[in-house]
């Protein structure tokens, strides 16, 4: 079988160097880089040696990313700070983030844990960036507040601190709650899960112990943080404190008042972001298409084709790219290359690979997948191939986004029904390299024995034997040759094996020696042959793949069409033949079950530890409304960026049930409070709401601002991770306004259910009755 390679044109040799998970790749890049200038200067002339695809340009361009985001949130998260609170206190509670960190740090090579440095454990660091931040906000802004009114001495910030400590603690342990699940997770999703799971929770616990026992004696060897502000900060403080007493003082009043119609309102919205999802508006792909950092391009030639074919098929696909790009350059009036170096393999006489290197520059003026597409297009179907697919994108399934298999006892019948399926899934826009595995081979010839030569003794295995030793010949004997081994087969001439002729002509031996006419005892049927059958549990089994462009078209969507409209009516039609999701489609429902038991573990974690200090059945339940409605955040958030809601925004909105919760608690907690220093329901929310205005809306400011850098990123090195950071960014966002006016709302609703059932008439039985 013929094998080649050429590289940009020319003949070529290629070593894939590759790193393990013990390795740095970027200390191996270096060192290859190194070998090839080295070795360059030996090479005789006309022979080169060159470095390419070397992903560890594409690592470092994403940890760079990630570092710069990194500190860009961490800036934002301080001036938040700043404006909202004294500078003294915001640098206090911004020193927590170093603390925390570090100590995440240590406990990543932990043996259990093992994560290392890479884009995801970045990216778990920029986003617990605003949070990590908020029980020492809790607690700073509690101290600052209770100091004001009372004077600023060490006894005084001690009982600040004390009495948000509860609340603050379980705040953070329930943030905890929501990311345990997520280390639980298996398939496709692991992976990331453990990543971002591992570093929130350490850096969640260090940052619990520097709020509480750290961050208190700093704030009391400080001298008064009541000193005059900053211009600017001092109207910003200003400005809240009028914006809290004419602004959402009256609205939390009035919705308390009609606490009924302010519920109706928002389970209105609720229903509305469920129509968002359900009528496409916001779409839905579970597994989402990464943008690679390569376009690749595979062939693969029908059985029979000539090996010479292999060659001119990739020349004609060197000449389809190179006039992609030409167009590119042309359109954009751009000097640089896009595609910048490609290499192809062939092998087997049959495969081959081609992997094209784009422009790496930032500003790079299309994307992959456009190369892709363009590519594609200009190739066009290519006659006399099995197999020929372009992709530029990582999908995190692994596989084709939709697989079906069909099984059945019946080969004929399975392979028709999935040829039907085919041709049905190309009725969808969106979907394309639609295929079946049933590989047609070359034609055969099926063999018979009549019933007349069982009384000669001849047997169907007898009549196989004589047939293939005729045509393709026994072996003799074998003859060494080096270090080869020739073996010598016996065989028909060639001009007696040339035509089905030769085989109606031949003459079977009968085991007592006597010859007869094939055709006295046997007959035969060509047939269609199969390189492949595949069987699963004892039956055939063929599955239809097919990929989609998921701008157009929601896989999992297309899949439940297909299963629920159109696979009982071609049941119906081929008898015995069965169907069951595989790939991808299976890997989809497993995962969403997966990751629905971890939800499910995560809210009944949160309940359990809320119901500790609240010390109520029936709380829990109102602070973890803002659960719910948070993720109309997190919907409207898709909407508003166009983005698609995927497997990792899915991840982002679990995370985000931790983290919504925490200021809806010390809400409760507060009215709970006053409650007991005999405030009414209504006063005591209405009291608590103003009281914990500011720390509610710095929690929310930095965790927002923490994850701008990554929001307004773009491009390849964030795309991975921006889903998620949508999903608790705006999610937060809009829990914000839950916890101001509908928490409120919804305990006085509580406490009217309560006197109403304490004021109910009692039905008693009367006496002997």
């Amino acid at each position: 079988m013929e094998s080649f390679a050429f590289f940009n044109g020319e003949p070529s040799f290629g070593i894939n160097v590759m790193s393990t998970k013990e390795e740095n790749e970027i200390e191996i890049s270096e060192a290859v880089r190194r070998f090839v200038d080295e070795r360059q200067a030996t090479l005789p002339e006309g022979v080169g040696l060159t470095a390419w695809a070397d992903g560890s340009f594409y690592l470092k361009g994403r940890l760079n990313m990630m570092l710069e985001n990194m500190a860009m949130g961490a800036v934002l998260v301080f001036v938040i700070l700043g404006l909202f609170l004294h500078m003294k206190i915001a640098a206090w509670v911004i020193i927590g983030l170093p603390v925390a960190f570090l100590g995440a740090f240590m406990m990543l090579p932990v043996p259990f844990v093992d994560v290392s440095i890479n884009i995801m454990s970045l990216f778990a660091f920029i986003l617990v960036l605003g949070i990590v931040v908020d029980d020492a906000i809790i607690i700073a802004e509690s101290v600052y507040t209770y100091t004001e009114e009372r004077g600023y001495t060490p006894a005084n910030i001690v009982a600040g601190a004390r009495r948000v400590a509860v609340p603050a603690t379980f705040g953070v342990l329930t943030t905890i709650m929501a990311f345990l699940p997520m280390l639980l997770v298996t398939g496709p999703m692991s992976t990331i899960n453990g990543a971002i799971g591992w570093v929130v929770v350490f850096c969640l616990l260090f940052s619990l112990v520097e709020s509480k026992l750290i961050l208190p004696s700093h704030l009391a060897v400080m001298k008064s943080s009541h000193g005059p502000k900053a211009g600017f900060a001092d109207r910003v403080d200003r400005g809240l404190k009028w914006f809290i007493e004419n602004v959402y003082a009256p609205v939390l009043e009035r919705a308390i008042e009609f606490r009924y119609a302010t519920l109706a309102f928002f389970v209105g919205l609720l229903i509305l972001a469920g129509g968002l999802v359900a009528s496409g508006l916001v779409r839905f792909v579970f597994f989402p298409e990464m943008d690679a950092d390569f376009v690749v391009a595979q062939v693969e030639l029908q059985e029979g084709a000539p090996e010479s074919l292999i060659r001119d098929i990739v020349e004609e696909m060197d000449a389809g790219l190179r006039a992609v790009n030409e167009e590119i350059k042309a359109e954009r009036n751009i000097d640089v290359d896009v595609a910048q170096s490609l290499f192809a393999y062939v092998w087997e006489g049959a495969k081959a690979r081609m992997q094209v290197e784009l422009d790496r520059s930032d500003d790079r003026p299309v994307s992959p997948k456009e190369v892709e597409q363009r590519w594609r297009d200009k190739v066009g179907e290519i006659a006399g191939t099995k197999e020929l697919k372009f992709y530029s994108s990582m999908h995190m399934g692994g596989e084709a986004p939709i697989q079906i298999s069909l099984k059945g006892n019946n080969h004929r019948l399975v392979e028709e029904a999935a040829e039907e399926l085919v041709e049905h899934l190309r009725t969808y826009d969106g979907l394309y390299e639609i295929k079946s595995s049933a590989s047609a081979g070359p034609e055969e010839l099926k063999l018979r024995v009549r019933p007349e030569a069982e009384a000669l003794g001849v047997t169907l295995a007898d009549l196989a034997r004589q047939v293939r030793e005729a045509f393709y010949g026994a072996e003799a004997q074998r003859i060494q040759r080096g270090d080869d081994e020739v073996k010598v087969m016996v065989r028909y001439p060639r001009a007696e094996r040339k035509s089905i002729g030769n085989l109606e002509s031949m003459w079977i031996r009968t085991p007592d020696g006597r010859e007869v006419p094939f055709g006295a005892v046997a007959e035969y049927e060509i047939v269609q042959g199969y390189n492949v059958i595949t069987r699963t549990g004892g039956q055939t089994a063929v599955t239809v793949r097919s990929n989609a462009d998921l701008a157009v078209a929601e896989p999992m969507r297309v899949v439940a069409q297909v299963t629920e409209d159109f696979m009982p009516t071609l049941l119906s039609r081929y008898p015995g033949v069965t169907y069951d999701l595989t790939g991808s489609s299976r890997e989809e429902r497993m995962s969403l079950e997966a990751m629905g038991y971890a939800y499910l573990a995560a809210l009944f974690g949160i309940y359990a530890l809320m119901a500790i200090p609240l010390k109520s059945y029936v709380q829990p339940l109102i602070v973890m409304t803002a659960i719910p409605f948070g993720i109309i955040g997190a919907v409207i958030g898709h909407l508003l960026l166009g983005m698609t809601l995927n497997a990792v925004s899915l991840i982002g909105i679990i995370a985000l049930s931790g983290v919504v919760v925490n200021d809806s608690l010390i809400m409760v907690h507060f009215v709970n409070r006053a409650i007991s220093l005999g405030a009414s329901p209504a006063n005591a929310a209405f009291e608590s709401g103003k009281g914990r205005f500011r720390a509610i809306l710095l929690t929310s400011l930095t965790t927002f601002f923490g994850l701008v850098p990554i929001l307004a990123a773009g491009g390849m090195q964030a795309s991975m991770v921006i889903p998620m950071a949508v999903s608790i960014a705006f999610g937060i966002l809009f829990a914000t306004v839950i916890t101001l006016i509908l928490v409120p709302c919804l305990y006085n609703i509580v406490d009217d259910f309560r006197r109403a059932v304490r004021l109910a008439p009692r039905v008693t039985a009367a006496p002997g009755g």
